[in-house]
């Protein structure tokens, strides 16, 4: 069970004046479960390589396969679910509900069924049921977001790919967000991410991959990132500026719980010695 890219290369507009190579011989694997962040500057190639998920676009050469199938086969559209920035403007129904349950329907769900695919949706990301009678085009910003999100939950896919989706996002939305993609890892989906915000979601992540101009110039695990990345957590700046100034710390700590209690192992140690 994983999403395979083997030595993809994706251009634009190929044999024209305008041919642009978008994505350069890149190779990764994402498994089951897994919460995956891909980062990188405007025009690193990031939302270009995620439309490579579920056949949006095909190679200019290499592979991606989705569980052992040609990404661009017809099974593969209900086992990856991907939502693009500024989903809300996908929102298209009377109501939250109609909304919501028009991907589960389209694979077939009816009835009960379909009701409790789209109320458990709704519920992972902090909604009622009595939401689904409101037009979604009267809620806020915040949640016109999240309600697309939900329509994508809905499905159920097995691979999640979301294209910057705490853009907007107030930090109370954020958290509830966060939380329910960490809750669905830990029911077998596997969570791709395309952010910025790389520093704000290194705890939440099992590895990320950075591109640069259509290179993969990075791949690795949180702790691994924070050893050589450019951008640090703020958490992790901190804990390296406490041992610039002589405090026996790790410096590669990235969670607010980590450094507290690193921080209070140190405090008691002078303690102990003080005493």
């Amino acid at each position: 069970m994983s999403i395979d890219i083997r030595n993809l290369t994706f251009r634009y507009n190929p044999g024209t004046p305008l041919e642009n190579t978008s994505l350069k011989d890149i190779s990764l694997s994402i498994g089951k479960g897994e919460f995956i962040l891909i980062g990188g500057e405007i025009g690193s190639g990031k939302s270009t390589l995620v439309r490579h998920f579920n056949g949006l676009l095909k190679p200019s050469s290499g592979q991606v396969t989705v569980d052992g199938m040609a990404a661009h086969a017809k099974k593969v559209k209900a086992r990856v679910g991907v939502l693009f920035q500024f989903p809300q403007q996908q929102l298209f129904g009377r109501t939250v509900f109609e909304d919501v349950a028009f991907g589960p329907r389209n694979f077939g769900l009816r009835g009960n069924e379909l009701e409790e695919q789209v109320y458990s949706a709704l519920e992972l990301l902090g909604f009622d049921k009595e939401i689904c009678s409101n037009s979604p085009f009267h809620l806020s910003g915040g949640q016109m977001r999240l309600v697309a999100i939900a329509g994508v939950l809905a499905s159920m896919p097995e691979y999640l790919v979301l294209d910057e989706p705490f853009s907007g996002l107030d930090a109370e939305n954020r958290t509830t967000l966060l939380s329910a993609l960490k809750h669905l890892t830990t029911k077998g989906t596997s969570v791709i991410v395309v952010s910025h915000r790389i520093p704000d979601l290194l705890s939440a992540a099992d590895r990320i991959f950075l591109l640069d101009h259509g290179n993969l110039v990075f791949g690795g695990t949180p702790v691994d990132y924070v050893k050589h990345a450019p951008y640090l957590p703020e958490i992790t700046c901190l804990m390296k500026e406490m041992r610039r100034k002589g405090f026996d710390v790790r410096d590669d700590i990235f969670h607010i719980d980590d450094a507290f209690s690193e921080i209070s192992r140190v405090l008691n140690t002078k303690g102990a010695v003080g005493k």
